[in-house]
């Protein structure tokens, strides 16, 4: 049991009281202060300072400085008023009554200051989200604009290069067909393939063929060797010296000066581009589909000029129902951009393209097309149920494969709300649950869980 401490001394002013304790020799340390509004406890065993205030303090306010061995206490008064006593008299009852709605009130601050953590936290994620996303847009511009400066200084530099230098190259090159191995002459017959050996001396008697090496049994074999080799040298001697003429011939061929062909006359090649109107590249495959868009787009601008621009919209909205039901995922962005272009009100629009660009791994955007698409999906109504219900399941998954946890646990969440009897929804949202558990714990240990999976939606 802890040692009640009775021996403190206090006073007060217009707007706060002032009260001293003694901590019996404790370390600082070792010393838990809990104040609320109405309780005051100190707690540094095996003592406890316990106080039921008379009346109501601010506990925002109000500081406590140790120093010398002692506690200090600035409490700011709530009502400033004379205190005739500084604590309450209760009985066993009352005090603990008032120590549960004391920790009642330690427990809501501390959720409260929890909120706004969370609160700051992800508002600096999504502010880091979207400065990554603008860096990203500015990049990719700053790229084409590289690509674009390139194409241009590579077309005039090939403009302004004279096409005579390119001639006078060609002609400066060697001629490969003239160039002869060692062994094949310049009509691909054979010169010396078939001989082995050509060596001098009485070696080659013995060592011309592998066949030699068995024939010193008789001499009758020998001689016969001998001859073979003579035959063969002379042969290869002959075929040498033929090489050596047309390599000579040759030789001389080149050192005459080649005819130059006549100069070629400068012109200029007129090239006409039909424009483009579809709004992707012309394919064999959707050629149909293509022209039926083009008859489309004629119905639809003179329905526009009579004031009915709503099925623009929705042909661009079904379109990128199609594209995605076939697997075209960036068609289907597109088809999506180019509608909200003509409505950009319509929520269904921005939640088919988050979809697409979650296909691609375009996260950040995938992110920013669904919380678009929730912010007008208001009111909210069981009719909009279920794209919203969409919205949080992509934009949860997107915060997921981005290793924001919380976030989309919080998405998943949500989305379990509008479709409490999902059970796929339910198996996710506690799959999710387990990886912010093992990342905090891993934080914990580590500090660095390096979490960075993703769901699937």
């Amino acid at each position: 049991m802890p040692i009640h401490v009775s021996d403190y001394t206090w006073q007060q002013t217009h707007d706060k009281i002032i009260l001293s304790l003694d901590l019996h020799h404790t370390s600082p340390k070792n010393v838990d202060i809990v104040t609320t509004n109405s309780y005051l406890k100190v707690s540094f065993l095996p003592y406890i300072f316990e106080a039921f205030l008379c009346h109501m303090i601010n506990a925002d306010q109000s500081t406590a400085r140790i120093a010398k061995g002692r506690v200090e206490f600035d409490l700011a008064k709530e009502n400033k008023v004379h205190w005739s006593n500084f604590c309450l008299k209760l009985n066993r009852e009352e005090m603990q009554i008032k120590r549960q709605e004391a920790i009642k009130d330690v427990e809501e601050k501390q959720k409260k200051k929890e909120e706004l953590r969370k609160e700051e936290r992800t508002l600096r994620e999504r502010f880091a989200v979207a400065q990554q996303i603008s860096e990203d847009d500015k990049t990719r511009e700053e790229r084409n604009k590289l690509i674009e400066k390139e194409k241009i200084e590579f077309f005039s530099q090939s403009i302004k290069n004279n096409p005579q230098k390119d001639e006078a190259q060609d002609t400066a090159k060697p001629d490969l067909r003239h160039r002869v191995s060692s062994t094949c002459s310049e009509d691909g017959a054979c010169i010396v393939q078939e001989v082995d050996y050509d060596g001098d001396g009485e070696d080659s008697l013995y060592y011309s063929s592998t066949e030699n090496l068995h024939l010193k049994i008789g001499k009758v074999k020998i001689d016969n060797t001998e001859n073979v080799n003579r035959k063969q040298r002379k042969s290869s001697s002959i075929r040498k010296a033929e090489f050596k003429d047309k390599e000579g011939k040759k030789k001389d061929d080149r050192k005459k000066v080649p005819v130059m062909p006549p100069v070629r006359q400068n012109c200029t090649i007129k090239v006409k581009y039909t424009p483009r109107v579809f709004p992707s590249p012309s394919r064999e495959s959707t050629q149909a589909e293509e022209q039926q868009w083009l008859m489309s787009q004629s119905r639809n601008s003179s329905s526009a000029e009579d004031g009915n621009s709503e099925r623009n919209e929705e042909y661009y909205k079904n379109k990128a129902v199609s594209l995605f039901g076939n697997g075209d995922y960036s068609g289907c962005v597109n088809a999506c951009t180019e509608a909200l272009k003509i409505n950009p009100t319509m929520p269904s629009l921005y939640s088919n393209r988050a979809a697409g660009n979650l296909a691609l791994d375009n996260l950040h955007h995938t992110v920013n097309d669904c919380t678009k698409a929730l912010e007008l999906l208001t009111p909210i109504t069981e009719d909009n149920g279920k794209s919203r219900l969409l919205c949080h399941i992509r934009r949860g998954t997107a915060f997921v494969r981005l290793g924001l946890l919380s976030e989309g646990l919080a998405d998943y969440q949500a989305a379990k709300q509008i479709s409490p009897e999902n059970k796929s929804l339910q198996k996710d949202v506690e799959r999710i649950q387990s990886m912010v558990a093992t990342c905090a714990d891993m934080g914990d240990s580590d500090g660095d869980s390096g979490c960075d999976d993703g769901v699937k939606a």
